[in-house]
């Protein structure tokens, strides 16, 4: 197959969040079997290798009834393609999103994406859109450029990595800057909750609907956790796969990883780990003690990541045996609480409000436990992360969490993690409780379960061979 994704943001190139490891992974796996992969981005200013990219062409097209200068640029990686869609107005600025005319800015890059179909002769078999920047190519596709002779019958997929961000605007752009008929607002086709939804419109034109993990993709039919699209998707529940994402096994690698202070295996990982866990307490300014539970969190600090349940229970957290480090920034609500919990317990808590991905990485391969109690979480990477790296995830049964956190049976030795089911700060508390509690308790039961997460199986390879039945199903 020839699959062209159409995406914000990708590994190694551009990252804010998730979405960027899935685009650098999935398809650098589908391509190791033999597919034909091109990944289509913005020519961001903060973009990486960016001096090492290869001009192919320029042209122009329309975004609404502006006429607007597109450059393109190429590179390879990992046998997988990569086009880049150059326009300084919209894309030499700092940052990815954030931005005022964010929809202008993105409705440049979904038409950049099907003019390069033509202009770069790469017409797909499948088009695999990705959250709401690339969502309007579906009802482009579908209303008009499916019509021209050269774009054939090309699949449309979309995957939803996170229903929360929707796209919506007002209908007066539906004309002003992709050029099409309000009567698809009035109809229903993209209009949601007296908005334009651009979201919505890719679940109404779309071929078929992914999403990140098959928990997520039951989650979103209901009215918890639908934001409001639970009833178009239900619609099309049977047009609608949950497939978990994975991790790239080569680059989360504990024996290799550049990032670290002493590599390790699941056959010498209780030695090794405990010389990370002595470096990292050492580099986040906490007494140095290999025999205390440190638990590590690494995320935006939103009320999306369960931060109401940890603040709620600090203090008591604070009365146990146990060491945590924090990493990531976000909202002030969340952050000034953790620097008041920060300066009261220094040599228990460190807080650490910045993005950093050497020291994430550090955090992995160093703490013996690492907490998401996320309100909900599509997918998630972080708890992958730290079973490969031997820290012993503390998760909420919500989303991908609960379909790659196996919770441990002490009775039969089995399972790779400890998860709690509601939203409860409670809840969490005594999991944590019990966690160590076979920590400090049970040494050879925690040692077996800190190498059965090693060893689970969560990369992609296992994912793309079901990317390639949904994909195949489709032609």
């Amino acid at each position: 197959m020839r699959i062209v994704f159409a995406a914000c943001e990708a590994q190694p190139y551009i990252k804010s969040g998730g979405l960027a490891d899935v685009i650098g992974s999935l398809p650098k796996a589908l391509a190791k079997k033999g597919h034909e992969c091109y990944v289509i981005l913005p020519k961001y200013q903060d973009l990486k290798y960016n001096d090492q990219l290869e001009y192919v062409t320029n042209f122009y097209l329309w975004v609404g009834w502006r006429r607007c200068y597109c450059g393109v640029f190429k590179a390879e990686h990992d046998g997988v393609t990569y086009y880049f869609v150059d326009n300084e107005q919209y894309f030499r600025r700092p940052g990815l999103y954030g931005y005022d005319d964010d929809y202008e800015r993105f409705a440049f890059y979904d038409f950049a994406v099907l003019e390069c179909l033509s202009r770069l002769d790469i017409m797909p078999d499948i088009l695999s859109l990705h959250d709401w920047q690339a969502a309007m190519i579906a009802p482009l596709y579908k209303e008009r450029y499916c019509y021209y002779d050269f774009y054939g019958n090309v699949k449309v997929t979309f995957t939803i990595h996170n229903i929360a961000y929707q796209g919506k605007c007002d209908p007066r752009l539906l004309q002003d800057l992709f050029g099409l008929d309000n009567y698809l607002y009035y109809n229903g086709n993209l209009r949601n909750d007296g908005c334009m939804n651009m979201m919505k419109a890719a679940i109404v034109y779309a071929d078929l609907i992914t999403t990140v993990s098959p928990t997520y993709a039951n989650e979103i039919l209901t009215d918890a956790y639908g934001e409001g699209l639970q009833s178009i998707l239900n619609m099309r529940r049977h047009d609608l796969v949950g497939i978990l994402n994975g991790i790239d096994n080569e680059t989360i690698n504990p024996e290799t990883d550049p990032d670290l202070s002493y590599h390790f295996n699941s056959s010498n990982v209780d030695e090794m780990k405990m010389k990370n866990k002595l470096a990292l307490q050492k580099e986040v300014g906490m007494p140095q003690n290999a025999d205390i539970p440190l638990i590590g969190i690494v995320s935006r600090l939103t009320w999306q990541k369960g931060l109401d349940l940890i603040i709620n229970r600090f203090e008591e957290l604070m009365k146990r045996e146990v060491q945590v480090v924090v990493l990531g920034a976000g909202d002030a609500k969340y952050e000034e609480p953790l620097k008041n919990f920060a300066s009261r317990y220094p040599d228990k808590f460190s807080l650490n409000l910045k993005y950093d991905g050497a020291l994430a990485q550090r955090i992995y391969a160093s703490t013996d436990m690492f907490l998401m109690p996320s309100l909900f979480e599509p997918c998630g990477l972080s708890q992958m992360m730290a079973l490969r790296y031997g820290s012993v995830p503390i998760v909420r049964e919500t989303g991908g969490l609960k379909d790659s956190v196996v919770p441990f049976n002490e009775y039969e030795n089995t399972g790779t993690g400890f998860s709690f089911a509601n939203y409860n700060a409670h809840e969490m508390l005594d999991t944590i409780d019990y966690a160590l509690h076979v920590y400090y308790d049970m040494k050879d039961k925690w040692h077996d379960l800190v190498v059965r997460g090693m060893q689970e199986n969560l990369d992609w390879d296992h994912s793309s061979e079901q990317y390639i039945r949904v994909f195949s199903s489709l032609l």
